[in-house]
């Protein structure tokens, strides 16, 4: 079972080592996947709190201007107590939510059919 152009007709004697042998193709799936999400941004490990340090580094602007964002209620945010908190992958969203159209979209759905 261990290369995969070998064809074991599956008996009850080679089922440990068949079973074996998909939980290391799993591992490695897990692996690569893991990969694949973490060069995306995404995956649980984005979804835990941050504090507005962290949030002011990810979105690129001063505190005082994320502060004024909670004020006005324009950023996701969390208040335990006088603690605040954000997660990454909601700042992340919230972002591309605010996506400003190109020119080509903008004129393409302006244009009128007839």
């Amino acid at each position: 079972m261990e290369n995969t152009n070998d064809k074991e007709e599956l008996t009850l004697q080679n089922v440990p080592k068949a079973v074996n042998y998909l939980i290391n193709e799993i591992a490695e799936m897990r692996v690569v996947l893991t990969s694949i999400e973490t060069g995306l941004g995404l995956g649980a490990h984005k979804h835990r709190p941050i504090g507005i340090e962290r949030a002011c580094e990810i979105l690129d602007l001063p505190e005082r201007t994320i502060k004024k964002m909670m004020r006005n209620n324009t950023i996701p945010y969390y208040k335990i107590e006088k603690k605040i908190y954000f997660f990454e992958d909601e700042l992340i969203k919230w972002v591309e939510k605010s996506r400003v159209p190109t020119f080509d979209e903008r004129y393409a759905n302006s244009r009128r059919r007839y």
